[in-house]
C-alpha cells in the first residue's frame, strides 16, 4: 500500500538523522533496551533517549514495559513499521515514493503461496534456520533482479523526459510548457492536481489541456 506525502516526510525526517538509522539497524535485529543500545552503539544514555523519543513520536518505534533482573521495569523498545522508501533522482525526473508491506491484502505468514509456509511445518528449533536462510537468499536473488530491471527501465524513462524537456523548451509559453512536462511525468492526473502542483488557475490548466486536445486529435 503507498503511503501518503505527509507520511513519507515524516519518515524521511527521521531517518536522514545517522545516529537514528544506526539504532533502526539495531532494532530491525531484535527488540533492545536503552541501555543496551547506547552500550553496543558506543553513545551516551542522553542521546539515544532523545533520538528514540523522536522515532517513538514519529510512530516508527513502540515500547512494552519488561521486568528487569536488578530494579524497577524498562522500556523495550521494538519497530513498529514495514515500509520501503524509493527515491528516484536525475536530469528531468525526480520521484519519492513510500508503501508499506507490514500486512499485505489476502498473504499471511501461513499462506500457501510462500515459501515460509513450507517451513513452518518443520519441527520448532534450529532445523528451520537452513530452509529459512534458502528462502532469504532466494528473495534476495529475485529483488536483486527486480532492482536492476528497475534500474533499466528508469533510465529509459530518464532518456524519454529529456527528451520530452528538449522539444517543450522552445515553446514559447511557459504554462503550457509546465503542463506538457508534468502530463509526461503524471499520466491521467486530472486538473485539480495539475493545477496545484503547477500553482496555476485551474481555467488556465482547463484551456491548454483543451488546446493540447484538439491537437492531438488533428494529428491522428
Amino acid at each position: 500500500m503507498q503511503l501518503s506525502q505527509s507520511e513519507l516526510d515524516a519518515v524521511l525526517g527521521t531517518v536522514e538523522n545517522p545516529i537514528r538509522r544506526r539504532i533502526i539497524a539495531r532494532l530491525s535485529e531484535e527488540p533492545n533496551y536503552q541501555l543496551q543500545l547506547s552500550k553496543e552503539l558506543g553513545l551516551s544514555q542522553q542521546l539515544v533517549a532523545k533520538h528514540l523519543v523522536t522515532m517513538e513520536d514519529a510512530g516508527l518505534v513502540s515500547t512494552t514495559p519488561q521486568d528487569s533482573p536488578r530494579g524497577p521495569p524498562r522500556k523495550e523498545y521494538l519497530l513498529t513499521k514495514s515500509f520501503s522508501v524509493t527515491i528516484d533522482l536525475a536530469p528531468n525526473l525526480f520521484r519519492a515514493r513510500m508503501f508499506s508491506f507490514g500486512a499485505v491484502p489476502g498473504i499471511h505468514e501461513g499462506d500457501e503461496r510462500t515459501q515460509v509456509s513450507g517451513v513452518l511445518r518443520y519441527p520448532e528449533g534450529a532445523s528451520r534456520i537452513r530452509p529459512l536462510t534458502r528462502v532469504v537468499a532466494e528473495v534476495d536473488k529475485k529483488l536483486k533482479e527486480m532492482e536492476e530491471e528497475r534500474a533499466v527501465l528508469l533510465y529509459l524513462r530518464s532518456l524519454a523526459l529529456r527528451e520530452a524537456a528538449r522539444i517543450t523548451t522552445s515553446l514559447p509559453n511557459d504554462d503550457r510548457r509546465k503542463v506538457l512536462r508534468y502530463l509526461m511525468r503524471e499520466q491521467g492526473d486530472g486538473i485539480g492536481n495539475i493545477s496545484a502542483s503547477l500553482g496555476l488557475q485551474k481555467q488556465v490548466v482547463g484551456e491548454i489541456l483543451e488546446e493540447i486536445e484538439k491537437e492531438l486529435i488533428g494529428s491522428d
